[in-house]
């Protein structure tokens, strides 16, 4: 039987492998004002990545390290306050674009570890973060001029690159590469990206709430359920029962299932119809041995994709089956999940950035960058999982 604690003892050792501090900008590298942990401790990663921040974040609360989720909010802060956004990571050379925008759920997680603690400024800190997630809302992602025209069709927003490449605004939606939006992604409203805006304005509604300020909430309010309404009239298709990439150029969804379809129940926007039919028709097919593909198409060369099972995507997964009362499904994720990142630790001693959830004796489909060693998401939602697995 897997003994837990050697897998838990790698990755606290591994924590201290993967900090960096850097307060100055040297080179390429933007400085910033508190330490941060890069995805792994290969010499290239040396920036603070934007989304594996978020993940790897999961897997410090309530550890000795979760000062990091503070320290990392603050640095994300601080791009916001210099850029107007916070850039895929901490390098100027990356700065032509974003990454999914989870500023807003680091926000919470910053303020759960203060409210813990009784933090005497957890209220001044949420006031000032959240002004700033009002920032980087506005200014990124609900603009509709250069530099960040990505507001484009009914209020919703696509991924976008300053260089009007379709390639690179995949890159800003964390899924590089994949096969969704048909290598189109400058033409597509992401079902993913439309999902996690929705979470923005409920943050900053509760958070307008805590503080004080009942007329701003409501109005965040109205912005979520406006969005809610215009994902589901293009989004959902009543005939698949499933969520989808729009082309607002063509006015039709794209018809290919991977497990963006998901983010709707992990923001709550989803209705309990909706709910259902997806776990019911569509979950059996993304759930394999090791846990769940990316995607059900094959193409080579693309690691978002099937057979490729990623942490931040069994995450997302659990957390919206869990949030609709899916608690029996949500826990045989987590269990094949946690035992492919077992068997391969007891296999190769360490944790990878992607796993084969088809088959896990295979390899990956490695696509442009490779397998990658560490890893800082996969060690967070490990440690996550089985945090709740053992109880």
């Amino acid at each position: 039987m897997f003994q837990r604690d050697k897998a838990k003892d790698y990755i606290q050792k591994y924590w201290k492998s993967i900090t960096r501090e850097n307060r100055e900008d040297t080179g390429t590298l933007i400085g910033l004002p508190f330490p941060y942990l890069v995805p792994s401790n290969e010499e290239m990663f040396q920036e603070l990545y934007y989304l594996d921040s978020y993940f790897i974040s999961l897997g410090l609360l309530d550890s000795p390290l979760e000062d990091f989720i503070i320290h990392i909010t603050e640095d994300l802060a601080s791009l916001i306050g210099r850029f107007g956004f916070i850039p895929n990571a901490s390098r100027y050379y990356f700065t032509s674009r974003s990454q999914p925008p989870v500023f807003s759920r680091m926000v919470w997680l910053s303020y759960r570890v203060k409210e813990k603690r009784k933090d005497p400024d957890k209220i001044d800190f949420l006031s000032r973060m959240i002004q700033t997630a009002e920032v980087e809302y506005h200014t990124a992602w609900m603009s509709e001029k250069l530099p960040h025209p990505r507001k484009v069709y009914k209020g919703l927003s696509r991924y976008f690159d300053i260089n009007y490449l379709d390639i690179l605004a995949g890159c800003e939606s964390g899924w590089d590469h994949s096969t969704r939006c048909e290598d189109k992604w400058l033409d597509y409203l992401p079902v993913d990206l439309n999902s996690i805006l929705y979470i923005i304005e409920m943050d900053i509604a509760r958070a307008k709430d805590l503080l004080g300020k009942p007329d701003e909430a409501e109005t965040w309010r109205e912005k979520a359920e406006a969005r809610q309404r215009t994902m589901t009239e293009l989004m959902w298709d009543p005939e698949m029962e499933l969520f989808s990439d729009y082309n607002w150029k063509t006015r039709q969804r794209l018809f290919h299932p991977s497990l963006a379809a998901f983010y709707p129940l992990w923001a709550g926007l989803a209705n309990r119809e909706q709910a259902e039919s997806m776990v019911t028709k569509w979950l059996p097919k993304f759930l394999h041995p090791g846990g769940l593909v990316t995607s059900l198409e094959p193409k080579a060369e693309r690691q978002w994709a099937y057979p490729n099972g990623w942490a931040p995507l069994q995450w997302i997964t659990d957390a919206g089956l869990e949030r609709y009362g899916f608690s029996e499904e949500a826990g045989e994720i987590r269990r094949r999940w946690c035992h492919t990142c077992e068997y391969q630790f007891e296999k190769t001693g360490a944790f990878w950035e992607k796993y084969n959830v088809v088959d896990p004796d295979a390899d990956v489909e490695p696509g442009l960058y490779g397998q990658i060693k560490g890893f800082g998401w996969s060690n967070s939602v490990y440690l996550d999982f089985i945090k709740r697995l053992d109880g």
